[in-house]
C-alpha cells in the first residue's frame, strides 16, 4: 500500500513536470506567432515600397540630373623621337619597383598573302621563340627566369606588339635582351616547326567549342569568306610557310619608323632616355616604308538567319546517352 503512494507521488510530481513544460511550449509557440506576425508586416510594407515605386512615373533620359563627369587628368609623360623615326613615350610611376614597355608595329595578319593564312601569326610567335644572333632560346629563356622577368612578342589583326616586364634592378639586362628580340631575331626552323604542328592541333580541336565556331562562321557572313578579317587558318596554308617567309614578314614591317615605344614603371627618365638610344639609336630607318594599304571591306550579307550543321556536337544526345549509361549501370 505504501509503495503505491510513492508511485502516486511519483506520477503527480511528473504531472507537475508536463505541466511546466506545456507552458513554455505555449510560451514558444506564441513568440512563434508574434515573429510570424513581424514577418508578414515587413513583406506587406517591401510590397507597398515596392508599388509604390513602379507606380511613379519614369522620367525621360533629358530630364534626369546627373552630377557633372570630373575632369580627365592624364599623368605626366615625356614624348620624343629617335632620329630613325622611333616615337618613345615614357611615364615614371614610383609606387612599385616595376617596369614594364610595350613595342607596337604597324602591321597585322590582315597584310599576309591568302595561300600563306598564318604567316603572321608564326612571325610573331617564332621571333621570340627562336631565339636571336646572340642567345639562343635556352639562353633566353634561362637569363628572363632567373630574374622573374619577361619578353614576349605577337601579331595580331592590325598590329605587331612586343613587350617586356621586369624589375627596375634588372632593367638594363632585360631590356637589351627585348631590343635584341626586336632587332636581330633567327626564327629557328625547329621552332617554326613546333609553331606549326601546335597550330595543326588547334585546327583539329576549333569545333569542339560551339561558340568558336559560331564567332569564326560569323566573320565570314559580315566580311566574306575571302576578306583578310575572316579567312581561317588551315593545313594546307600552314604546310605553305617557310622560314624564308617569316624573314621577308619581319624585314617588311619591323623598322624603328614604323613602330611606337611605350614604357612605364619605376625609372630615372634621363637614365631610359640613355638606355633606349644606347639600344635602339643606331637601328637604321627604312626611308622607302609606307602605311601599308589596308583592304576593301564590304558586307557580304545584309540581314538573314543562318545556321551551322554540326552533328557532332550535340550536348543534348550526350547527356541522355550520358543518363542511359547511369541507369544501366548495376547497382551495389
Amino acid at each position: 500500500m505504501q509503495r503505491y503512494k510513492v508511485k502516486g507521488k511519483k506520477f503527480k510530481i511528473q504531472n507537475s513536470k508536463f505541466k511546466i513544460q506545456n507552458s513554455k511550449f505555449k510560451i514558444q509557440n506564441g513568440k512563434g506567432l508574434i515573429y510570424a506576425l513581424v514577418g508578414v508586416f515587413a513583406c506587406l510594407l517591401l510590397t507597398c515600397n515596392f508599388s509604390l515605386a513602379a507606380t511613379t512615373e519614369a522620367k525621360h533620359y533629358t530630364e534626369l540630373q546627373l552630377p557633372p563627369l570630373p575632369e580627365i587628368k592624364l599623368p605626366k609623360y615625356e614624348r620624343f623621337v629617335l632620329q630613325n623615326g622611333l616615337v618613345v613615350y615614357l611615364m615614371e610611376d614610383h609606387e612599385l619597383p616595376l617596369v614594364n614597355g610595350t613595342a607596337f608595329v604597324r602591321t597585322g595578319n590582315r597584310l599576309e598573302p591568302q595561300q600563306k593564312v598564318g604567316l603572321a601569326g608564326f612571325t610573331g610567335a617564332v621571333m621570340r621563340t627562336g631565339g636571336t644572333k646572340k642567345h639562343s632560346p635556352d639562353e633566353l629563356n634561362e637569363i628572363l627566369e632567373q630574374r622573374a622577368a619577361s619578353v614576349e612578342t605577337s601579331i595580331g589583326e592590325a598590329s605587331g606588339s612586343a613587350n617586356f616586364d621586369a624589375l627596375s634592378e634588372d632593367l638594363e639586362t632585360v631590356f637589351g635582351l627585348f631590343a635584341e628580340v626586336l632587332r636581330s631575331p633567327v626564327f629557328a626552323q625547329e621552332k617554326l616547326d613546333l609553331a606549326k604542328t601546335q597550330a595543326k592541333g588547334g585546327i583539329a580541336r576549333r569545333n569542339d567549342n560551339p561558340d568558336s565556331i559560331a564567332s569564326r562562321e560569323f566573320k565570314k557572313l559580315i566580311y566574306g569568306k575571302d576578306s583578310p578579317y575572316s579567312r581561317t587558318i588551315e593545313y594546307a596554308t600552314v604546310d605553305q610557310v617557310e622560314r624564308e617567309d617569316l624573314l621577308n614578314f619581319y624585314q617588311q614591317y619591323f623598322h624603328p619608323n614604323n613602330m611606337i615605344l611605350g614604357i612605364v614603371g619605376d625609372f630615372d627618365s634621363k637614365k631610359m632616355r640613355s638606355l633606349i638610344q644606347a639600344n635602339f639609336g643606331d637601328w637604321n630607318r627604312n626611308p622607302g616604308i609606307a602605311k601599308p594599304k589596308l583592304p576593301n571591306v564590304s558586307p557580304a550579307n545584309t540581314g538573314g538567319v543562318f545556321f551551322v550543321n554540326q552533328p557532332q556536337i550535340d550536348s543534348v544526345q550526350d547527356a541522355l546517352r550520358r543518363k542511359e549509361c547511369y541507369k544501366a549501370l548495376p547497382t551495389v
